[in-house]
């Protein structure tokens, strides 16, 4: 079984056994302030170019929101290969394919062969730059992925149209 079947299996053992009152929604977009009424996760998605997630995570109590940047920094002309963002009802993840030779560092630092071998989920629980390289076959791919918690606030914003000033309230994802 591959490893993203696996985590999905236990991301789905997980959420049953939870109860339906404890586990958490996911919903994502790519331009604006996410909303019960944007994408729900389903399934992992894909990392597959220079992309921005903003993401919202709902439960009976709390609403956390965050913003995922993914940059491919060497793409091959093939690629094929890619991250993904995992959702298992409470964390939110990092996964690469299974069978691959990942390396990683969440020091700002370029990753070697000497970094950090992948071998599980990375989480994204707080502020996080990861960089990684997969190596198949002796071809390299490499990126990005910035992770950052937010919270959503409203701001007034002033327009003049037509010699009258018109007063709007916007929302906004900023930084935690």
């Amino acid at each position: 079984m591959n490893k993203l079947y696996a985590v999905v299996l236990v991301a789905l053992v997980v959420f049953l056994g939870m109860g339906a009152g404890s586990a958490a929604s996911m919903f994502y977009t790519n331009n604006s302030i996410p909303t019960e009424n944007s994408t729900p996760y389903t399934a992992p998605i894909a990392l597959n170019k220079t992309m921005q997630i903003k993401y919202m995570i709902k439960d009976n109590t709390t609403t956390k929101y965050g913003i995922i940047k993914h940059e491919i920094t060497r793409k091959n002309k093939n690629q094929t290969i890619y991250p993904m963002i995992s959702f298992n009802g409470t964390a939110l993840s990092l996964v690469f394919p299974e069978n691959l030779t990942v390396y990683y560092t969440i020091n700002g630092r370029e990753p070697t062969n000497k970094s950090t071998l992948y071998t599980s989920p990375i989480v994204l629980n707080k502020n996080m730059i990861i960089k990684y390289l997969i190596v198949v076959n002796g071809t390299k791919y490499t990126g990005i992925v910035k992770h950052t918690p937010c919270k959503l606030v409203k701001k007034i914003q002033t327009r003049k149209i037509k010699n009258k000033r018109i007063r709007q309230v916007i929302q906004e994802l900023v930084p935690a």
